[in-house]
């Protein structure tokens, strides 16, 4: 994508062009000064003659050597190429253009030379005119250099290469910068989808980090099935748009030409209101098949997608398909995986009537608090399964004190608070990720500190095991016990805002307030008769 007009005269600056300017001027014999297209200058004037420098120093006689430098930067613009013009004095003007990528970004124009001695009347004419002494004026004059045309347009052509050289470098660093620049977006966008095996997750996850790559507002990721169903097999992975009238399921023939052939493909995106908005189709590859469709749709301002674009979104499209793959590939140990922690779960609690239930209720919240604290799907997916595996410790307790039905003695509590640290060596060797084993070993740490155990405090305790330690707090609560009755969750809310600061992480409680009522009677158990969650 160009370079902005501002990077452009930044690069040039960096590079040294007043220095480069006043060497040439030098070299050349001439004055020298760079401007903008519009004429404004860009450098300091170089190589000035006496003459020029006594009318530029007086007001009336600068105004119009400007507006002379003006016309004559515009002209070599408009033209292209250079252009030789004269000022108002009757001096020469050599306009040549710089131009990067085929736009002119700058003029160096050149001078304070003439093609024929200038005539004593028009000097004397100038000297009256900006209040000038006429007799310096003239002897001025007579030291301009007289120059034939085609020494002018050797000049030209000297100019012209180093205008070009220097055009040349700055698209070339403008390439290097834009080659570095979408390295670092395709890596980026690697690690984002990167943290999930979860197919859907990396849908959304892929097509949202798209979406602002390109400004766009809609887009959808489009799994497909079997061949021989073609585009009828397809199925819809991921939607984001503004509303539903924007919704952007590209059609059938083109999810099978995307599909055929390999490419992007433009087509008009159509809305519920009749209009249409330019949509473009990036094909998801796998080792040279196309398995999917990334298609965007509501640029700003109803623009179409370039074709640059699509070459860059292109392995974009080949990144997040082989993420999908991975993900597909992975479902069904994911699924054994998960289903495998869920029966040691239920095994753990399967002697205690009390607490049956109570790890896929700390699982399921604990996951829903991740949701509202914003985090990505791979630490939802840690905390999940730390929230299942976090009284896996209680394997190495005593069954006739977690099954007491009276309070604990000082002893018994010993016991009973070694389970974190017995639970996070019973997963080490499991190669449970690293986060998971922290969340277990700290669940019982306590925000205010003095709990165990390791007795951390505030943010030095993991932040998932500041949320197993709320969503655990609320199952306790919530559940009744031999000793004493249940809390109503009203007051197991209260308490939990209670103990902000002393057990509990503001910001975690907060967060687990927020959960939808919907989400939380989900993980409830079923009604009498319905077994196990």
């Amino acid at each position: 994508m160009p370079m902005e007009r501002g990077k452009y005269y930044e690069e040039l600056k960096r590079i040294g062009l007043q220095r480069l300017q006043d060497s040439m001027s030098r070299t050349l014999g001439l004055a020298a000064l760079v401007t903008y297209p519009d004429g404004r200058p860009l450098t300091k004037t170089s190589n000035l003659c006496s003459f020029c420098a006594l009318l530029d120093a007086n007001p009336e006689g600068s105004m119009k050597c400007t507006a002379s430098r003006v016309v004559s930067a515009r002209a070599a613009v408009d033209a292209g190429r250079a252009v030789l013009d004269t000022c108002h004095a009757g001096l020469v003007h050599l306009a040549v253009p710089f131009r990067v990528a085929g736009e002119t970004i700058a003029v160096l124009v050149s001078g304070s030379v003439a093609l024929r001695p200038l005539r004593e009347e028009a000097v004397a004419g100038l000297a009256g005119e900006a209040g000038i002494d006429r007799q310096e004026l003239l002897a001025a004059a007579r030291t301009v250099p007289i120059w034939p045309e085609e020494r002018l347009w050797m000049a030209a052509e000297m100019m012209q290469q180093v205008t070009e050289t220097v055009g040349q470098l700055l698209y070339t660093r403008q390439e290097l910068q834009r080659k570095v620049g979408e390295l670092s977006l395709l890596f980026e966008f690697s690690e984002r989808i990167s943290g999930s095996l979860q197919m859907g997750a990396i849908a959304r996850q892929g097509l949202q980090t798209v979406l602002d790559l390109t400004g766009s507002t809609s887009g959808s990721v489009i799994i497909l099935g079997e061949a021989e169903l073609g585009a009828r097999g397809a199925e819809v992975a991921a939607t984001l748009e503004p509303c539903s009238e924007l919704r952007i399921i590209p059609p059938e023939e083109i999810i099978a030409a995307v599909g055929r052939q390999g490419i992007a493909a433009h087509f008009e995106s159509r809305l519920a209101s009749e209009k249409k908005r330019p949509a473009i189709a990036i094909p998801l590859k796998v080792g040279g098949k196309v398995t999917g469709v990334l298609t965007l749709a509501g640029k700003p301002g109803g623009q179409r997608f370039t074709e640059e674009e699509a070459v860059f979104l292109t392995p974009l499209g080949t990144i997040l398909g082989l993420a999908l793959e991975n993900a597909r590939l992975c479902s069904p140990l994911r699924e054994y995986y998960l289903s495998t922690v869920h029966a040691l779960a239920a095994a753990l609690e399967v002697k205690d009537v009390y607490t049956r239930g109570h790890s896929i209720r700390v699982a399921k919240w604990a996951r829903s608090c991740a949701r509202m604290l914003g985090l990505g799907a791979e630490e939802e997916e840690e905390v999940y399964l730390a929230g299942l595996l976090h009284d896996v410790g209680k394997i190495g307790i005593r069954e006739n004190i977690l099954l007491k039905p009276t309070p604990l003695t000082p002893e018994d509590r010993k016991e009973i608070q070694s389970h974190p640290e017995i639970g996070a060596r019973i997963l080490e060797p499991a190669r449970f990720p690293a986060a998971v084993i922290a969340a277990v070993r700290h669940h019982h740490e306590d925000y205010g500190g003095g709990g165990y155990p390791a007795g951390l405090q505030g943010e030095e305790i993991p932040l998932l095991a500041r949320i197993i330690r709320v969503a655990d707090a609320y199952d306790a609560m919530t559940s009744a016990r031999p000793y004493r009755k249940a809390l109503t969750p009203q007051e197991a809310r209260e308490e939990l805002k209670r103990c902000i600061g002393r057990q509990f992480d503001r910001r975690v409680v907060e967060a687990f307030l927020r959960i939808p009522e919907q989400e939380m009677q989900e993980a409830l158990p079923p009604p009498r008769g319905g077994g196990i969650p």
